[in-house]
């Protein structure tokens, strides 16, 4: 396939040199078709695309809709029968390659509660087409103390090739498009998508540029800053996951910094933004023609604060890490603070359950609760509890510690001692605490709250619930 020649010049030693003669392209444009196929098992399909787009006779090969199936297989997709009589390589190109990255957790930036939205591949049935659903997760508001609550599925989003059967026709030229300031670059078509009560609207899905803004609680005579989400540095954050591949919007730059210093005093406590010091990563957002008051899918996104809020944007979702690990007998010699890391859920007692990711760090030793979703005391992002294992002369006194405020004699197989956070309203009048954790099982985890003397239950996620 190669012409290998060599070229000599006066005083230099001869370079070989090799280049594709015709009889070589020939050759790889021969190619029959089950190479081709098999070639999706050492290459990405893009890289197939581009190989085949160097001829005429190898771009035949991407007609077959076998290959497009195939391409299909790695997001869990075999079956085609719902998607409203789609080719492969429409499913493929215009739903799995732009929006598949949607697939797992997000949390927002929503101020003081935050909120958790799960996106997964549906594969469709005989009442609805298949598409890609966004659901979030919805806890009580209020929770006993040793009975935190499993997360609730709730949709409210959906990506398919529905038919614009839209609700209000006048918003039906918003469909499938990724932004409203953008034109449309796929079929797929975005709706806000409510099963109860039965409620569907057109709707649309953006990526977000990075942005320096932070939020922020203006009082009467000083300011809260509301942690900056995600910071810095954050063990949650899914670094690896990537955003939907559509166009990136950039970030409003205006702030409300000089706004809230004319704010009528009568009007506080108000939720503004301002620059800070954390810039924040791109992200993605859900804008919705009708306000959160119009849209029961919006309403269960979005919290309603008891204060004013200058922050008009829809709320900024990053990826959360779904990591769920099977967890390790405490009792075994095993076991390190390592196998609590992961997404847990808690009981906050009149603030009801909430999400919070615990995450190990090996120069300290600790463990570290950060809020993913939080409340009007202690709000998302915060650290709500770090806890490490006691030196050797501080077990015998833990343990004691442990049996006097335990009245109901639940034995703890691992202690952990720590400090964590409480507040007041507004995240005002914050304060350090002592703690105790008590590693119960491999998914169970009692902390006790020494300022509030109260025991708080912790569990490990362990994923959606299989269907029978």
């Amino acid at each position: 396939m190669a012409d290998t020649r060599v070229q000599t010049s006066s005083g230099s030693r001869p370079q070989p040199t090799t280049r594709l003669t015709l009889e070589g392209a020939a050759s790889a444009a021969q190619l029959p078709f089950d190479i081709v196929h098999t070639l999706l098992d050492y290459t990405t399909i893009i890289d197939l695309v581009n190989f085949c787009s160097t001829c005429k006779a190898l771009r035949a090969h991407l007609r077959s809709e076998s290959i497009w199936r195939r391409a299909c297989v790695p997001y869990g997709l075999r079956d085609f029968t719902y998607f409203g009589g789609q080719s492969a390589y429409t499913i493929y190109t215009q739903l799995l390659h732009p929006y598949a990255a949607l697939v797992g957790l997000w949390a927002s930036d929503s101020p003081f509660y935050g909120k958790v939205i799960e996106f997964r591949l549906f594969m469709g049935n005989e009442d609805e087409q298949g598409g890609i659903i966004g659901e979030a997760w919805t806890f009580p508001t209020r929770s006993p103390p040793d009975t935190p609550t499993p997360p609730s599925y709730t949709r409210v989003l959906k990506l398919s090739f529905d038919d614009d059967n839209d609700e209000d026709s006048s918003e039906s030229s918003q469909c499938g498009s990724s932004s409203t300031a953008i034109p449309k670059i796929a079929p797929v078509r975005i709706f806000c998508d409510s099963l109860s009560p039965p409620s569907r609207h057109c709707s649309s899905l953006i990526r977000l540029s990075a942005t320096p803004l932070g939020k922020f609680l203006q009082l009467h005579r000083k300011k809260v800053n509301l942690p900056d989400f995600p910071p810095h540095i954050s063990p949650w954050y899914d670094r690896d996951r990537g955003l939907p591949r559509i166009p990136e919007i950039p970030e409003v730059t205006h702030h409300h910094r000089e706004i809230i210093k004319i704010y009528p005093a009568a009007r506080l406590p108000a939720v503004y933004i301002a620059p800070t010091a954390v810039m924040k990563p791109a992200a993605i957002s859900i804008h919705c023609p009708r306000s959160h008051v119009g849209c029961v899918c919006q309403s269960r996104l979005v919290t309603t604060l008891p204060y004013d809020n200058l922050d008009e944007r829809p709320p900024r979702y990053y990826p959360l890490r779904n990591l769920i690990l099977p967890g390790t007998d405490p009792d075994s010699a095993d076991w390190s603070v390592h196998d609590l890391d992961g997404i847990w859920y808690g009981s906050y007692g009149p603030n009801g359950t909430e999400c919070i990711y615990l995450a190990h760090n090996d120069e300290h030793d600790t463990i570290e609760a950060t809020k993913i979703t939080g409340d009007l005391n202690v709000p998302r992002g915060c650290v709500s509890w770090i806890a490490h294992l006691p030196l050797g002369h501080q077990r015998a006194m833990a343990q004691g510690y442990w049996t006097s405020v335990r009245a109901d004699g639940v034995e703890a197989r691992r202690l952990l001692m720590g400090h964590g956070t409480i507040a007041g309203s507004g995240f005002t009048d914050m304060a350090i605490v002592e703690l105790m954790a008590g590693v119960i099982s491999a998914d169970h985890i009692d902390i006790f709250w020494a300022e509030l003397h109260e025991f708080r239950t912790y569990r490990r996620y362990k994923g959606r619930p299989q269907s029978p």
